[in-house]
Order: structure tokens, then sequence, then C-alpha cells
């Protein structure tokens, strides 16, 4: 029971996340506003990675490797932060790196979601 419960979680995050982008809710327009929906995405994906782990659709080497990627991602989320005020271009850069890296693996963990074992 608690593995159906971990998988509808997972889904209805996905879902809601999917949702909000195709209903035309606000789209984040400032560097602020940027950053600070990239660190959303980064816990989003840290809970859907506990989840996957916990329902066994990802092995545990998988999630540590995912949760290094995301630790990464949280750096660079940092870097940019810091960078903002003093070079506006390059943190936008780095945000945009880092949120190019955080669909990746979005999309991975929702194939690894979608899979029927």
């Amino acid at each position: 029971m608690r593995r159906l419960y971990q998988f509808t979680t997972v889904w209805w995050l996905l879902f809601a996340i999917i949702a909000c982008t195709q209903l035309g809710l606000p789209v984040a327009v400032t560097f602020d506003e940027k950053l600070t929906a990239a660190t959303s995405t980064v816990t989003a994906l840290r809970d859907s990675t506990t989840s996957l782990l916990d329902a066994k659709k990802i092995s545990s080497d998988d999630a540590q490797h995912i949760q290094d990627q995301l630790r990464n991602a949280r750096a660079g989320l940092d870097i940019a932060r810091g960078m903002g005020k003093v070079d506006p271009a390059s943190a936008n850069a780095k945000l945009t790196a880092v949120h190019t890296a955080l669909m990746a693996l979005q999309s991975y963990l929702d194939s690894k979601a979608a899979a029927v074992r």
C-alpha cells in the first residue's frame, strides 16, 4: 500500500508541474523569479527521486547519482545568485545552463516514473 501511495504522489507532483505550465500560469521572467523557480525545481526533483527510490523505480546508485547532480545544480544556482549583481549576463547564462540540466533530470525521472515493471 505504501508503494502505491508513493507512486501516486510522484504522479501528482509531475502532473502539477506539467499542468501549471500548460495552463499558462505566470512564467518566471526576472532573474530572481527564474532563480526561485529553479530552486523549487531542485526541491521537487529531490522529492521525486526519494519517492521513486522508495517505490523501487530507480536503484540506490541511480538515486545517489541524481542527488549528486541536484547538489551540483544547487551549487550552480548559488554561483548564479552571487554573480547576479556583478555580471548579470554571465549569471543568466549560468542560470540557463542549470535550468537545462534540471529539465534533463526531470525528463529522466518522468521516464522512470512512467516505466512499468
